[in-house]
């Protein structure tokens, strides 16, 4: 079965706003329910018990008033006592009548009728019409004492009821809490589970997108765009690879155009270079010293040219599916060496000051692509560093790899700038105040080398005041290190 995929971010969104927050607002709405009934049942509690309470009451008091208006009249004979008696007696029946109404336990019950019957008992007695000093009358006066009795016994019956429903509320709340209690133990974590899932299923889209929007950045387009989520993210993704693809044919074009204009360019510059050196020969005539100067700009030039040609075609091999490895056991250590011996001119020209350590060691790799690698970094160094500069070179081996770093005493590389130095034809701001413009695409042959070895080159802090380069490769090529 397929599962449930929103078309849209926003409905995605809507549907987990709707799972977390629905069930949050069902319950407390039971909740609400909950104790409303929960205060209904005690009002309406709370009211028998008060009624119940003063009808007994009033039943023991009419009763009371009956029993001292039977006496004096047992003692007086007075008639008017009867008729007194006969009001209290009416509120009496009153009482009970309130009292029979209400929602009254068993033994109440029977109580209250128990005493119903001793009083009309007593009260036909009273009312037949005896001499106040009649043994009938006697008899019933007497009876008055266990009427008192039964009557407090029933008034202490209804404050047991109002205890009875007082624990009884306590129960109902007590239980009420548990059920809430267990409500918000199960409630909460579910709507932390369905945030945590939302938010996954938000953000991970979008991070996806972040990551394919980085690699396009960093000139990376081997890689989908490949989106999982709502169906206009998705589609987002698709434009997104579409914007690839259109990225790929361009750098493609930019290659093939570069491949072609350098090879172009090659053929008339080895004519320039071969007259510029018959000329420095002076293989047709002597030359005056103007003359010699002329040529020896020529020449200059034709060579500085033919190293902008030369680093172009590096370049495409590098950024290519050409840049193919012959591999070979390779000693760094004399590979880093000799590049330091071609660039020994430009050392004593700049008077800089060498500060090397190399370890012997040996790796697996393509020599020559090696000698370009060392080669660009060491002529990045001297390009940079002032007169009478310190260059320093470093090369160790840590565990299964080779560290190669490279640093001058120039201006340094800030550190909005090193992410971005290894781009192809990027010069950073130390390049207009250096001796020679370069081309900008010395650092990315050097990046493509060491990463057609499994390694990687980057930026660190220097120990002066310039720009640092260590360049990270494995000593076996079945192994490769990442950054």
């Amino acid at each position: 079965m397929r599962l449930y995929r929103p078309k849209s971010i926003r409905r995605l969104l809507l549907v987990g706003f709707s799972l977390v927050v629905i069930p949050l607002l069902a319950a407390l709405v039971h909740v609400t329910w909950s104790v409303d009934q929960l205060v209904a049942q005690g009002q309406r509690a709370l009211f028998a018990t008060v009624r119940a309470t003063q009808s007994s009451q009033l039943l023991v008091e009419a009763i009371t008033a009956m029993e001292r208006n039977a006496r004096q009249y047992q003692v007086t004979g007075e008639t008017k006592l009867l008729d007194v008696y006969s009001e209290y007696h009416q509120k009496f029946l009153d009482a009970a009548s309130r009292l029979a109404a209400l929602n009254l336990s068993g033994l109440q019950r029977e109580r209250l009728e128990m005493i119903e019957v001793v009083e009309a008992s007593m009260n036909a007695a009273l009312a037949a019409g005896y001499p106040h000093d009649a043994p009938e009358i006697l008899s019933s006066v007497d009876g008055f004492r266990e009427l008192t009795r039964d009557a407090r016994k029933m008034l202490v019956d209804n404050r047991k009821l109002v205890e009875h429903e007082v624990d009884r509320l306590d129960a109902r709340g007590a239980s009420l809490q548990r059920g809430l209690i267990v409500q918000a133990m199960a409630l909460v974590p579910a709507a932390l589970v369905l945030t945590v899932i939302f938010t996954v299923l938000i953000t991970r889209p979008i991070r996806q997108m972040d990551s394919a929007i980085r690699r396009l950045g960093d000139g990376d387009f081997s890689r989908s765009a490949h989106i999982v989520g709502p169906r206009d993210l998705e589609q987002l993704g698709e434009r997104l690879d579409w914007m690839r693809l259109r990225l790929l044919e361009v750098e493609q074009e930019k290659n093939r155009f570069l491949r072609h204009i350098s090879h172009e360019l090659k053929t008339p510059l080895t004519a320039l270079r071969e007259g510029a050196e018959l000329l420095t020969e002076q293989a047709v005539g002597s030359l005056n010293a103007q003359q010699n100067e002329i040529v020896a700009i020529l020449r200059d030039n034709s060579l500085q040219l033919q190293k902008l040609i030369e680093d172009l075609l590096d370049f495409n091999v590098a950024s290519s599916s050409a840049a193919k490895l012959h591999l070979s056991v390779v000693p760094l250590h004399r590979v880093t060496q000799s590049v330091l011996d071609d660039h020994k001119v430009a050392v004593l020209a700049r008077q800089l000051v060498l500060d090397v350590s190399l370890q012997p060691l040996e790796l697996d790799g393509d020599s020559a692509k090696l000698q370009t690698l060392v080669d660009n970094l060491l002529s990045n160094a001297i390009k940079f560093s002032p007169v009478e500069g310190r260059l320093r070179v470093r090369l160790e081996r840590q565990g299964e790899q080779a560290l190669l770093e490279v640093a001058d005493s120039g201006p340094g590389i800030p550190e909005q700038e090193r992410r971005r130095i290894f781009d192809v034809f990027y010069q950073g701001s130390a390049s207009s105040n250096a001796h020679v413009r370069g081309t900008g695409i010395g650092l990315s042959i050097a990046r493509e080398y060491a990463q057609v070895h499994g390694g990687y080159i980057e930026v660190i802090d220097s120990e002066d005041s310039g720009a640092c380069l260590r360049v990270v490769l494995p000593i076996n090529r079945s192994g490769s290190v990442g950054e």
